[in-house]
Parts: structure tokens; sequence; C-alpha cells
């Protein structure tokens, strides 16, 4: 019985352990010796054959009411012998048919020579119907095949297996606002799954603008504003909104601007997709009495917090005649806002096709760190001989700043097991999130490298140790060697940054394990000289009590014989002489 049982728990280790967490059917659990096609995976494709070589079977998503779709259902040869001539009878559940019939028997075939062990698709042909349901469904699969070996013969595997009908992540994005020219404008944006799958882990990007006004090729609205926003996850029939601030040029106006949302996203398979969705923005009609523009420039819309930093703008005339006297003036609109440099200009002629670049230079407390900020442009002007004046708005974006410094890296023994420690420090003014630590190079060091490390925030001016375990390259002595290693985290607008540095890093052996096998061995030694002295005292002792007993022996025999006695006479006398004595 014994025997039995070890043959079965042999035989059930075999199966692949997908097979179990798939559904093998009840004939491939009791029958031990069964050999023959089991169940690996189902999923929908966009192929009817197997792919090439070192490629693999894209899965794709099906909804309901897509009509003709593509079903792989993967086996494996689970036998010593090689089959052929698989002919695959599937049964679908209600919601199915096969293509281009009223059947709900579809069939496919694999004419391969499938060695023992080996893996084999079968691809039907399904027609999803509307009234399907988004959920797991149960097929049963008839398998004919022959054994090489027994031409003309053919054996019959009755399986079921599940498969899930996914449905399908389509996302959609809207804006709700308008943008003002010349302005930036709050714009409140919308995120809708219009499909059947929902979409997990949606990070969405503003990748750029496009204005789409033939009559104004030069005409774009920029993000000045969070560019990258954490959306989460959105159910189908369901919708997110975000927003973020646009600066929409004075030429941009009375226009239909595209700005591009790169969108990453889980589909139904938790496969990471990425797609690209167009928003429409609208940008109103500039004011009749409007004709100069202002815009930021040279990437001066993000200002660096806790720093004096350039601000580049630029005032162009588009108003289609010459201006002259003017004077233009910056104003910031928040206190913590401040010009250090020139905040006056004076021009005597502005020209029609006026576009000018002027630098000042300015500080943003820490207070306005995350947030949208703006200027007031004030330019007085002449024309045509009457005196007017404009106030434009300079959009800008506060932003903090990361600096990350390591330092004392060094190896250190903790527990008896090396480790690359080291500290961090954020000589910024924001955090460094999502602050992440690994060895990229080490190979006179290590004998291979560690995984990364995660670490969390780093905090503004607060050092964060780490401590990375290591695996020491076999015969690595006392000296010093270059480690690399890589620190990644994200600033507040989620945006990645990487900062790497080389160092050369002192090792020295632990020889603390060393002092204690030596300490041992140095006990050891003493104690064992003292156990040989004591184990010979006692051979000794031993050795004169037995030399004792021998002589006192030697003379009752030496009585005996003079006295002509026999020795047990003799004995018995002294036995009683030591009875009268006591």
């Amino acid at each position: 019985m014994k025997i039995v049982f070890v043959v079965i728990a042999v035989l059930l280790f075999a199966v692949p352990a997908s097979a179990f967490a798939r559904g093998v059917s009840s004939q491939d659990l009791l029958e031990v010796t069964y050999s023959g096609p089991v169940f690996l995976d189902a999923f929908w494709t966009d192929r009817t054959s197997p792919p090439p070589p070192g490629e693999f079977l894209e899965k794709v998503e099906v909804s309901p009411g897509d009509g003709a779709s593509v079903l792989a259902v993967t086996l494996v040869n689970r036998g010593l012998s090689d089959i052929t001539s698989v002919t695959g009878f599937l049964t679908l559940p209600a919601g199915f048919r096969a293509s281009g019939t009223d059947s709900r028997e579809v069939v496919a075939t694999s004419n391969e020579v499938v060695e023992a062990g080996g893996v084999f698709i079968l691809f039907f042909q399904v027609d999803v119907l509307d009234n399907t349901s988004v959920k797991e469904y149960t097929g049963d699969l008839k398998v004919n095949y022959s054994r090489i070996a027994e031409v003309g013969q053919f054996r019959t595997a009755e399986i079921s297996f599940p498969f899930i009908l996914t449905g399908r992540v389509i996302l959609d994005a809207s804006a709700t606002s308008r943008l003002a020219p010349g302005e930036s404008s709050e714009v409140a944006m919308t995120l809708s799954n219009k499909g059947s799958a929902p979409a997990t882990g949606v990070v969405v990007t503003l990748a750029g603008s496009t204005g789409i006004t033939e009559t104004v090729p030069n005409a774009s609205a920029i993000s000045v504003g969070q560019k990258t926003f954490d959306i989460g996850v959105i159910e189908p029939g369901q919708s997110k909104e975000f927003q973020t601030t646009i600066f929409a040029s004075k030429s941009a106006s009375e226009t239909l601007q595209t700005m591009n949302l790169d969108i990453a996203y889980g589909n139904a398979y938790g496969v990471r997709k990425t797609t690209t969705v167009p928003v429409g923005l609208i940008v109103q009609p500039k004011p009749p009495e409007s004709v100069l523009s202002v815009a930021p420039a040279d990437n001066s819309s993000n200002i660096l917090s806790g720093k004096i930093v350039d601000l580049n703008f630029v005032v162009s005339n588009i108003g289609g005649r010459p201006l002259s006297d003017v004077i233009i003036s910056l104003k910031p609109q928040s206190e913590s806002l401040q010009i250090i440099g020139e905040s006056k200009w004076i021009v005597k002629e502005m020209p029609v096709d006026y576009n000018q670049k002027y630098t000042t230079r300015v500080y943003a407390a820490s207070d306005l760190i995350s947030k949208p900020t703006s200027f007031d442009v004030v330019i007085e002007y002449i024309l045509s001989g009457e005196a007017k004046t404009e106030t434009l708005s300079l959009g800008a974006y506060v932003d903090g700043e990361i600096t990350v410094r390591a330092y004392e890296i060094e190896v250190t023994y903790i527990g008896g097991r090396p480790n690359i420690t080291g500290n961090l420090l954020n000589e910024g003014n924001v955090l460094a999130l999502f602050t992440t630590i690994e060895v990229t190079k080490a190979d006179e060091l290590v004998a291979f490298l560690p995984p990364q490390q995660y670490l969390g925030d780093l905090t503004e001016n607060s050092p964060l140790p780490f401590s990375i375990p290591i695996a020491l390259k076999e015969g690595v002595t006392e000296g010093v060697y270059p480690v690399t290693l890589k620190v990644q985290y994200k600033d507040n607008l989620r945006e990645l940054h990487t900062f790497e540095v080389t160092q050369d890093v002192p090792y020295r052996p632990d020889t603390s394990a060393t002092n204690s096998s030596a300490n041992e061995a140095s006990s050891g030694s003493l104690i064992l000289p003292i156990v040989i002295g004591i184990s010979a005292a006692v051979i000794i002792a031993v050795f004169l009590i037995r030399r004792k007993k021998r002589s006192a022996l030697t003379r009752t025999l030496a009585v005996s014989k003079e006295n002509d006695e026999n020795i047990e006479s003799v004995l018995d006398r002294q036995i009683d002489r030591s009875d009268d004595r006591k």
C-alpha cells in the first residue's frame, strides 16, 4: 500500500502546476497512469496558427458582440509517446457560436507531431454574441489523437476547462473648459472608460498640443501646471476628472487646439498598455482692443522654488499696426513671488513684426511649491496717437528642488553578513518620492548583483540610511573596490529621475568569527592536558591497586606451600582473622 501512495504522489507532482490552477479534468486526477492531452491555458488571440519560433501569441481583449474571434486552447501531451492527428471538438456555452454557423460545437485540428511532454495549441474560431456577459465560462472539449506507434488507432480525451470573456478597455477624454487667449486657464479634463473591462493603474501624461486651424499655423496651447496624474482604476462606464493649468497664446484665439494625453494602463489580462488620446480645447476670441501677446520662453514657465532663477518671456505685436513709446512692467500676483532683477522696460518703437524676448530674475518662496502662479505684464503704448494700456497674464508653475547625495558608503557586517551601507541625503526642499536604490556594478567585490531595494520617501535635509546585503566574491581580500549605485525617485509631478554614484568602497574581512573560533581553540587546548592528566592518574591508581593485590596473593601462596596446606585452608584462616579484627 505504501508503494501505491508513493507512485500516486510522484505522478501528481509530475502534472504542471498550471494544470491544477486551470482545472484538470477528473479523469486526469483519478487515473494516475493517464497518458494523453491535458489542459494548460485558454485565451483570446488574433492568430489562427502557432507563431514563428521565438515568438509568443499575443493575448487580446474580446468584448460582447465582437463577433468572429479566436479562442486559443493550450494543451500538454502528458505521456511517454509522441502524438499526432489531433482534432478538438469544443462544445461552447450559451452566448458563443462556431463562426458563421448556428452550432455551438466548433472544431479545430493540429497535424503536427507533438513530442512527449510537448505543448500544442488548438485555435477555435468562435462568434461572440451580443448578449454574452463578461465573466468566466466552462468549455467541454473532446480531443481525438493518435500515438505515433499506433498508426490508424485513435484515442480520446475529454476535458472541461475554464475561459474568460475579458471585455475591452476603451478610453476617451474631454475638456469642459474654454481657454482665454494670452492667459493661463484652469482646465478640467475627464477621462472615461467606455469599454467593458476595467482599466487599472491608469497614469495620464500631458504630452503637448497642436493647433489645427490652417490660417494660424503657429497657434499653440501649452500646459504650465501639473503634467502627470495617477488616476488609478477606471471601471467600465465610469469617469475620472483631473485639473491642470493651460496657457493659450494670443495668436491661438478663435482656434481649436488639440492636446495629446499619453495614457498608460493595465488591460483585462493585467498587461501594461499605452495609448494616446487627443483632447480638443477651444480658445476664446481675444478682446478686440488687444494688439499684444505675452508667452513664456525657454521653459521659463517652471520656476524653481528657493533659488533666484531666470524668467524669460516674449512680447509680440500681433495687432498689425506699429506701436510707439511702449513701457512694459512686470508685477507678480503673489506676495511669495519676488522680482529680483529688472521689472520695467522701455521700447521706443514696436513695428508690426515685433517679437522680442525679455529676461529678469525672480525668487519663489517654498509656500508656492506645486502651485500655479502668474505675473501681470502691464504694457502702456501709443497707437495712432492714442494712449492705451493692456494687462496681460504670464502663467508659471513653481516647482521644488530635489538634490540627492550619497555618502559614507562602506562594507559593514550585520549579523555576520556583509552589507553595502551608507546614507542618502536630499539637499533640496521637497520630498523625493518612491525612492529606490540598487547596486549596478561591483564586479570585483560581489559574486552577483543584489536586487533593487525600495526606501520610500526621501525627506529633505534628513539622512536616510540604507543597507544592501551582498554575497562576496570568492577569494576577496582586504582592499578598496569600486561600487556603482543607482538611485531613482519621482518628483511631485511623478516624473522619474535617476542619480548614479561610483565610489571606491573599503572592504575588511570580518574578524569577529575568527576571534571566536580562536578563543574556542585556546580553551580546548587548555582543557585537553587536564583531561589527559586525570586519565593518567586514574590509570596509575588502578595499576598500584592491582599490584598490591597481586603481592598479597603471592604471599598467601608461599605460606600454603611452606606449611604443606592447600590454598583453601590458608584463605579460610585469613578470613577468620579478618572477622576477629572487626
